[in-house]
Formats: C-alpha cells, structure tokens, sequence
C-alpha cells in the first residue's frame, strides 16, 4: 500500500488508511481529553477531512484507572461512529462501552498518550503493518502451540508458567475491517497464562504503563506466587501500589498477561504505547485477563514493561528480532 503526499504527513497517512482504512463518508469519532497533544488531533482531522470522511472531536474527563468506562454519552457517540481513534492521555480501549461498539462493527483504534514525535519519520507509526502483520503472527502461532512460557532479562527476571490450551493474541495495527480493534504503534503478541500457574520474579526496568511517566529511573521488582502478585518493591514501587489502591479489587494481583513487544522502529521512551511496542521488550499485566483468553474480569489491566527480554516456549527460544526484521519495515 502505496503512502502518498498527505497533509498530515505520511505517518498521520498510515494511521488513517494503513492503520484504520477510513472511507469517505464515515464518521470518524477522536476521543481526546485534557492532556491530549492537540498537534496529533489537528493532524488526523485534516487527514480525516482530506479523506472526504467526518472528524468528530469528543472531548471527555480524563480517566483515572485504565479502562475506565466513559460518560453515556461518548458510548453512545462510539455506538454510532463508523471508527474511532482513541487519543485520550490514559489507556480506556478494554471498557465495556468500546467493546459494545466492536460488537456492531465499529471499527476502533487505541492510541492513547501518543504525542507528535510518535509519527516521526522512521518511528513506530511508519512501518509497514501490513508486512509486520505476516512477522507477528509467526509468533502468535508459537504461543497457540505452547504449554509452558519462561521468561528472563538481564536485570534479574525470571517468571515461569503455563499456556495451555491459551491463544496467542497478536496486535498488529491492522484494523480495516468491521469490528476490529487495534492500538498502534503497538505490535504485540502473548496470552494469558492459565491462572494460578505463573512464579518467580519481574524486573520491571522500562516502564509502569500510564502509572507515571516513564521509563522508569530505577526498576520496580514484582513477585508472583501461584499467579497472584504477592510483592512489589523498589523506589519507584508507589506507582504500581497507589493504581492498586485506586482500582480497589482484589482481581488486580491477578497475573493477567505476557507478550513481546515486536515494533522495530520502537523505543523506550515517554510515550508509553511506542515502549510497550518495541521490538527486545516484553511486558507483563496485572488483572483483567479476559482479552488474552483469561478469565479474570478484574476492574483494570496494568501492563508493565521490561528491556532485553527472553522468552522461552517449552524450552525453545522465540528469536522475535530474527523473524521482525526480515521483513520489509519501512511504507512505501
């Protein structure tokens, strides 16, 4: 798919049409909130218009806990869109309003807390999700066929578990037809381990997804117990304990998901979709499993986010940079 002269630049292109295959005549709903970056707004709107489609901008409270549900009248406006494009400051893609709207086939996009510099050219949001797709399901197809994860990093981390019978879920960007969800810059691929089987110890040494604002300084250290989350320490420990708090389910220790990160052009950064997204990284979650084949419908899902991950598949390791760059990366 060819990337034309666009008045949002050819990443704002991808997004728009790689990404989301806006249409003229669609509706297209932009949630946003205070802490949005207005310059990404104006840019998809004037994407959007060039496209002949309809840019409605909804302006909503910003949440407090990831996925948290939205005002009546935002789900409403979502049931009635053609797509949407997620750009609040905090993650609220996994609330029950967007999963009734993929229900009737709209088509939804989560990228929260994506700034201007995410659509730089060479960034995340530049490749060629089309050709990632194919690279990512490769190892999508390795979880469907495993039984039993490990996972290590230098910085110390050691997690063990089991994925029976759990599908691999990939996010590939891709979100073109009815009823797809998708967050970009963000590839992915991972599932959820069967509850109460993962052990060990997560050094997490990149970032507490919008727990703050990343990468960490120093790494927080989580201990998992027959998959339960039975201790947290480091200085910056308070980020993940006060989310705790405020989402005040006992469901939350639930060890919840694993994945790689698989986005080439990804780094760690401050944006916390483009670390999430980075091709070496993996990320753990805590509480709602449901997404990834669990079956945990806690009140939130908190992903964090390790460097220089191994992942091992019953004793075979997963070479995800082998497989993610031998590909054609960059649009065309």
């Amino acid at each position: 798919m060819t990337s034309p002269a666009h008045p949002g630049g050819p990443a704002i292109h991808n997004a728009l049409h790689r990404c989301l295959g806006v249409a003229a005549g669609e509706q297209v709903t932009v949630l946003v909130d205070s802490d949005t970056d207005r310059r990404v707004v104006d840019a998809l709107v004037t994407g959007i218009d060039a496209s002949e489609a309809v840019p409605v901008v909804l302006e909503m409270p910003r949440a407090v806990i990831p996925g948290s549900d939205v005002p009546i009248a935002v789900a409403a406006a979502i049931k009635h869109s053609d797509a949407v494009i997620e750009l609040t400051s905090v993650f609220i893609g996994s609330n029950q309003a967007r999963r009734d709207a993929t229900d009737i086939g709209v088509r939804y996009l989560a990228m929260p807390g994506v700034r201007l510099e995410t659509f730089r050219p060479g960034g995340p949001m530049s490749v060629d999700f089309d050709e990632l797709r194919a690279a990512a399901e490769q190892v999508g197809e390795r979880w469907n066929a495993a039984t039993e994860f490990s996972l290590t990093t230098p910085a110390g981390t050691s997690l063990s578990g089991i994925v029976t019978d759990r599908p691999g879920r990939v996010l590939h960007g891709i979100c073109r037809t009815s009823g797809s969800y998708m967050a970009p810059p963000d590839i992915e691929a991972g599932t959820a381990p069967v509850e109460g089987t993962t052990h060990g110890i997560a050094v997490i040494d990149a970032d507490l997804l919008f727990m703050g604002v990343g990468p960490l300084p120093e790494p927080v250290v989580l201990t998992f117990d027959e998959g339960r989350l039975v201790n947290v320490e480091g200085p910056e420990s308070e980020r993940l304990t006060a989310m705790l708090e405020r989402c005040d389910d006992p469901r939350m220790t639930n060890f919840a998901e694993v994945s790689l990160g698989l986005n080439p052009a990804g780094r760690v950064c401050d944006v916390a979709m483009e670390t999430e997204s980075a091709l070496g990284t993996a990320h753990i979650a805590l509480g709602n499993s449901i997404a990834y084949g669990g079956a945990v419908p806690a009140v939130a899902h908190l992903d964090c986010v390790m460097r220089d991950a191994t992942l091992t598949l019953d004793g075979v390791a997963v070479d995800a940079t082998s497989i993610m760059t031998s590909v054609d990366t960059s649009t065309h």
